[in-house]
């Protein structure tokens, strides 16, 4: 064992003491050497040494990479050892959410995302508890960086957010919709709930903030894309968009410019989209696991 290997460890034991110095210090180099002798080992710690080690780690998250770019391989190498802890580190890395800043709670929902299925359930009881209006929207943004097909379980809570008092919720829950409708297949989602997104959504373009309008347009446009809405939606969703620019019957241009992009965006996704589903005659099911 090299001495430096022999400063890490007491025993057989990692020093944790050494590991948090390295990971403290300002070269780059010294902190992936650090990641990189501890992630291997994370999983074999036990409390309170293992929580020990996963706030030495979060505390990397805290970095800006903009400031910092040297430390850019160190921020994707933490993410990385936290994401390949599982289901154990979901409720430390949810209580590193509260009273983090804007650059951590990103960091922190991109790791949710990347765990999958196994952290719906707390991100999914966030969304619905939390009294912290941030923490709610950074857990929507995690639902949104989600590629598997279960995320859709997690619909009547994204739906339900929509509705909620703080404006930047309903922006994170429109955007989230969005993402969802390009992620799960038609076929996992039952007619009842591709219907609920898409009215939802389209109360969403009412908003009286610009920014949930926004969002809630461009994702009527991806529902539209993935062949989730049936002839008379479509419609509907022209209609509206060309509302928005101001090109519809009854004059309502939204004088908002990020809404009318959006708007755009929408009708090119109308004209160039599969068109809606024909119908298909009745037969007997087969069991599916849809949402």
């Amino acid at each position: 064992m090299s001495a430096k290997n022999r400063s890490w460890s007491s025993g057989g034991r990692l020093d944790l003491d050494r590991i948090a110095a390295d990971l403290a210090a300002a070269d780059a180099a010294t902190a992936c050497r650090a990641l990189d002798r501890l992630g291997p080992r994370l999983h074999r710690l036990r409390e309170p040494e293992h929580h020990r080690a996963i706030e030495m780690v979060c505390s990397l998250l805290y970095i800006d990479a903009i400031d910092r770019p040297d430390f850019e391989e160190v921020l994707q190498r933490a993410m990385d050892v936290l994401a390949d802890q599982g289901a154990r580190v979901i409720p430390a890395l949810l209580d590193q959410m509260r009273g983090s800043d804007i650059k951590s709670h990103t960091y922190l929902a991109r790791i949710l995302a990347m765990m999958g299925d196994p952290a719906l359930p707390r991100l999914r009881n966030a969304i619905a508890t939390a009294d912290d209006p941030y923490v709610r929207t950074f857990a929507l943004y995690a639902l949104g960086k989600m590629t598997c097909r279960s995320v859709a379980r997690a619909l009547p809570e994204v739906i339900g957010s929509l509705m909620h008092p703080d404006r930047e919720v309903r922006d994170s829950a429109a955007r989230t919709l969005g993402k969802i409708a390009t992620v799960v297949p038609r076929r996992l989602l039952t007619p009842r709930r591709r219907r609920e997104m898409f009215e939802t959504l389209v109360r969403a373009v009412r908003d009286v903030q610009p920014a949930v309008r926004a969002k809630a347009m461009r994702s009527l446009g991806k529902m539209a894309a993935a062949g989730l809405l049936n002839g008379r939606q479509r419609s509907a969703l022209e209609t509206s968009a060309r509302a928005a620019l101001g090109e519809a019957d009854v004059y309502a241009w939204d004088n908002a410019y990020i809404v009318r992009r959006e708007a755009r965006e929408t009708l090119d996704r109308l004209a160039s989209g599969p068109a809606a589903p024909a119908a298909r005659p009745r037969r007997t099911p087969r069991p599916t696991a849809s949402f």
